[in-house]
């Protein structure tokens, strides 16, 4: 075995799989360790590749396993880490958390015994003990600490879910829907923006449904206008707005507050009302292309991105074409879509019709090819218009500063490429025109000495 040397002060490593939730849980576990009274820890992110780590006291594997290929995912960076330790005693302690292990703790202690322990979502406390003796452990502590140095953070407003749908198992896995106190969340925005985030993306199961089981008459609308109160250039965008949730008091905020990015993710699932009531959805009934009838004239310059599932069971052909007609004529900026997958211990799984595997695959495709034809065709829409974006890093590959827009959530979408211009660094605004589109990338120049008028 090549022994790699250890570091004499604990370095601790977070690997961070699955959505953005587990980007914002890893950065508080983060700070939760890292506010240890005896000092001398160190925390870093690391990549889920263990070849490139640095030598580690212990790495932190934050899993998800919302469907198959997450699930696989998960399993193999474990492996690998647990390899890479035999070969070389790099890292010292390997512990899992996360959603993985929180639904299937016991069959991995069996199956990957080499791991040091396996911690359920609400075990956190346990483990910030055993990496950090004296750590604060408090339920709502205000320390967070940064893994990667991006000028965007991610901020979960609430945990778990109250919806029913059939196809998932994450109410099983967080429990019911859980909003954070307000203060706590004020705190920690402040506390960003003072670090250098210059966009705070809010995140939950359910944006809106934040405040209902805290408060009287405190819900989403309230919490980004004071989100907005806070002082400081930076910008507020929300993902996971469920449709019947949008009310006209979230449209106004979104419509006239300036530091709240003109944007919505608006997970769908599908467009056919007898799916959507088969998958349980809310609201299946809801005129969802009047909603964003509605949502488009209040709203200037409003980008939307939803995601879509094909192949549930029961799926017709007219289903398909129903969803492909709506989504062309409602023209997402931004989609995502994923084949259906039975999940242990959902409704979905024990579902009668179950479309074959080739055709759900066909029927993804098409639908992302209809998608980047509609992505592509704003894209070029934009073509000549000036807009403000934020700019990320340097690409050396592309020769290009990479950046985004209002109309760019990060790391989904696409990207603003701007010509290397010598004012030009990262976790800064910039006013540019764009100047060329692809397929879903547009590239833009610096705008000198003038003022910016929005897109």
């Amino acid at each position: 075995m090549n022994t790699i040397n250890q570091p004499e002060t604990p370095s601790i490593g977070i690997v961070v799989l699955g959505c953005d939730k587990n980007t914002a849980d890893a950065e508080r576990f983060a700070g939760m360790i890292t506010t240890n009274p005896a000092g001398g820890i160190t925390v870093r992110g690391v990549t889920p590749n263990p070849d490139a780590a640095p030598p580690l006291d212990a790495v932190v594997i934050y899993t998800c396993s919302f469907i198959h290929d997450a699930k696989a995912e998960s399993v193999e960076t474990i492996l690998a880490w647990c390899l890479r330790r035999t070969e070389t005693g790099n890292p010292r302690r390997i512990y899992v958390v996360g959603c993985l292990s929180e639904q299937h703790s016991k069959a991995l202690q069996d199956e990957i015994p080499e791991v040091d322990g396996f911690f359920g979502l609400q075990d956190m406390d346990a483990l910030a003990s055993t990496l950090a003796p004296g750590a604060d452990t408090a339920a709502e502590h205000d320390a967070r600490t940064r893994l990667e140095s991006t000028p965007y953070a991610f901020l979960k407003i609430a945990d778990g879910c109250n919806h029913a749908c059939t196809f998932c198992v994450i109410p099983s896995i967080k429990g019911p829907f859980r909003s954070r106190p307000r203060e706590a969340l004020l705190t920690e925005v402040r506390t960003l923006v003072e670090g250098g985030a210059r966009e705070v993306t809010l995140v939950a199961q359910d944006t809106t449904g934040y405040g209902r089981d805290l408060y009287d008459d405190y819900r989403l609308p309230q919490l980004l206008r004071d989100l907005c109160d806070i002082p400081g250039d930076f910008w507020i965008r929300c993902l996971y707005c469920y449709p019947g949730g949008i009310t006209d008091a979230l449209t106004e905020q979104l419509a006239t507050q300036p530091k709240i990015t003109p944007y919505l993710d608006i997970p769908l699932q599908h467009m056919a009302p007898n799916l959507l009531k088969a998958m349980k959805r809310p609201a299946p009934e809801q005129d969802v292309g009047a909603l964003i009838a509605k949502l488009r004239a209040a709203i200037p310059n409003l980008a939307l991105r939803t995601t879509m599932m094909v192949g549930f069971p029961g799926e017709t052909e007219d289903d398909h074409q129903r969803m492909l007609d709506m989504v062309r004529e409602i023209a997402f900026e931004w989609l995502g879509a994923f084949v259906f997958c039975p999940e242990e211990g959902t409704v979905a799984a024990t579902l009668p019709n179950p479309v074959p595997e080739t055709e759900a695959q066909a029927r993804l495709d098409a639908l992302m090819e209809l998608q980047a034809d509609i992505t592509a065709q704003f894209n070029v829409r934009r073509e000549g218009r000036r807009a403000r974006v934020l700019v990320e890093h340097f690409d050396a590959d592309l020769n290009a500063w990479s950046a985004r827009s209002t109309a760019e959530a990060p790391e989904v979408d696409g990207a603003v490429l701007i010509h290397p211009h010598p004012t030009l660094c990262a976790g800064t605004f910039r006013d540019v025109v764009f100047v060329n589109a692809s397929l879903y990338d547009i590239t833009a120049r610096v705008i000198d000495g003038q003022e910016c008028a929005p897109l």
